[in-house]
């Protein structure tokens, strides 16, 4: 049998452990624990509360920033909407404005070319009618020189002039004696007469119908002499060959 009383194990120095104070110091440990573990168990539940604020704060911010962003972006292309409508609206304007001093250097142009028409044609009427003063004081101091030789050629030779119901035309009757058909035999032409001394007689209708050509060369005759006598006689003569 093994006796221990010789054994180291048996020889250590007897130890008096305090098991009352350890106790109660493992109690005041887990009171300080537990109390250290509600601290920390609050600190994270108020971090977690804040975070989720936070959170929550972040997500209003987005939530104020994109609503802010789609009041920015409505607002851009409500501006650029405007812009473009307004450019549409100046190149409108301005086109026009331009129809419009096209149109008024178009009118200033007709304005002008009027104008320069109007002294045309003021300034021919004034030569015309310095022409036909001219021509009737001529007309005038003709009739005065033709004025026995018509007489002559009314009463000896059966010669009538009057109104052809124009005022550029006078009619010149013949009355030929009567023959074995007819008691009274009549001849008649109408003369277009011109507005100016340059101008040229006309004989433009003739009853009998006459020869054009000879009718032609007695006008030239007067045309060249400017003697109403050269034609009265010129016709006469045709109209008695004819009705002869």
């Amino acid at each position: 049998m093994i006796s221990y009383n010789d054994s180291p194990l048996t020889q250590l120095p007897q130890v008096s452990i305090p098991f009352d104070d350890l106790r109660r110091r493992m109690a005041e440990f887990s009171v300080k624990f537990d109390s250290f573990i509600e601290r920390a168990r609050k600190r994270v539940l108020e971090e977690r509360n804040e975070y989720k604020a936070r959170i929550s704060e972040v997500h209003e911010e987005q939530r104020s920033t994109s609503a802010q962003v789609a009041s920015l972006r409505s607002a851009l292309s409500a501006h650029r909407n405007l812009v473009s409508r307004e450019a549409a609206e100046k190149a409108e304007m301005n086109a026009q404005i331009d129809q419009l001093q096209t149109r008024h250097a178009a009118q200033q142009q007709t304005r002008d070319t009027l104008r320069q028409q109007i002294a045309a044609t003021q300034s021919a009427i004034d030569h015309k009618l310095q022409a036909q003063r001219e021509y009737a004081r001529k007309l005038d101091g003709q009739a005065r020189l033709n004025g026995p030789e018509l007489l002559f050629w009314e009463t000896y030779l059966g010669v009538r002039i009057e109104g052809a119901g124009d005022e550029g035309r006078i009619r010149v009757v013949y009355l030929f004696p009567p023959s074995s058909r007819k008691a009274k035999r009549e001849a008649t032409f109408e003369l277009r007469v011109p507005d100016t001394t340059v101008g040229e007689y006309e004989v433009v209708y003739s009853r009998p119908r006459l020869d054009q050509d000879k009718v032609a060369r007695v006008v030239r005759r007067l045309n060249e002499t400017r003697q109403i006598g050269v034609l009265l006689k010129g016709m006469r003569g045709l109209f008695a060959e004819d009705m002869e």
